[in-house]
């Protein structure tokens, strides 16, 4: 939420905030530097001086409405359950709805999750350990695992496909194709169906390559599209289920890491236990 706060006399940003406000100096620090205070109309960044007549607005982390759940954290990471609808980044993002919320640190995203993709997200607490998450997510030495509900069911019940992805940046989408072909990657996807709900299924889904929509436009190629997928899905069904949004999500992270500061998380698992048949009319 906004409060507005109309300076009566020349003084301190912060002590102007901390005056209006229960809010502690460290927190007020961490208010101004993100750039939620604005004064006159202009967003600042910076502690300085406000004159009377002043205008100041502030934004104030509303905790039910920023709330994001909490599924690990110690004095070196926090991973967290991304709900569907929320950029990882930018304004109005979970990176901001969390650094409104931590008091005591601030938290820098290493992966992504597409906006409509649900599930466990990771960031760092300090520049070690964000240096060492990044490192690991590139050479892909963290395991995801997701879980989805998905149109029809696999000839198999559990599988390993393989097939070859062409990304198509100018409309955001991406192709597949069996066979290689020019400006197509490589992709590896291993599933295992779980439940079977009469036309849908629930997957476990372990993406072994991480190409974009990877997940989505593989399973959507073996004709079991994810539901509630608007690029990829069959929108006939989506609407039946009343589903807006893929039902996809990061259900596991598993971390290898043989040194360096976080080679205490070697082998651990975070784990989210979610049912995603709540999010669609049965």
């Amino acid at each position: 939420m906004l409060q507005e706060i109309i300076v009566k006399n020349k003084q301190l940003l912060s002590d102007l905030i901390g005056e209006n406000t229960d809010l502690g100096y460290y927190r007020i620090q961490k208010i101004i530097k993100s750039r939620h205070v604005k004064i006159n109309g202009m967003r600042v960044g910076a502690d300085m001086n406000v004159s009377a007549g002043d205008v100041v607005y502030v934004y104030l982390a509303d905790r039910e409405k920023d709330g994001i759940e909490e599924v690990y954290r110690d004095e070196n990471i926090l991973v967290v359950n991304k709900p569907a609808g929320i950029e990882v980044e930018g304004e109005g993002s979970l990176t901001e709805r969390i650094n409104n919320i931590l008091t005591d640190a601030v938290a820098v995203p290493v992966h992504r999750l597409d906006r409509n993709t649900m599930g466990l997200v990771v960031f760092a607490l300090n520049k070690t350990a964000e240096a060492e998450l990044l490192a690991s997510f590139k050479e892909r030495d963290i395991d995801k695992t997701y879980n989805c509900i998905v149109v029809g069911m696999p000839q198999k019940p559990s599988g390993k496909l393989k097939a070859f992805l062409f990304k198509d940046a100018k409309k955001s989408l991406v192709y597949i194709s069996e066979e290689p072909k020019k400006g197509y990657l490589p992709i590896e996807t291993h599933y295992n169906v779980l439940k079977k709900y009469g036309e849908l299924s629930l997957l476990e889904v372990k993406p072994i390559t991480g190409r974009t929509h990877q997940i989505r436009a593989h399973l959507a190629y073996i004709h079991c599209p994810v539901l509630g997928d608007g690029k990829y899905g069959i929108n006939k069904i989506n609407r039946r289920y009343r589903v807006k949004t893929q039902l996809l999500c990061c259900t596991k992270i598993t971390f290898h890491f043989k040194q360096g500061t976080l080679r205490y998380l070697d082998g651990k698992s975070v784990l989210l236990n979610i049912d995603l048949t709540q999010y669609y009319k049965k």
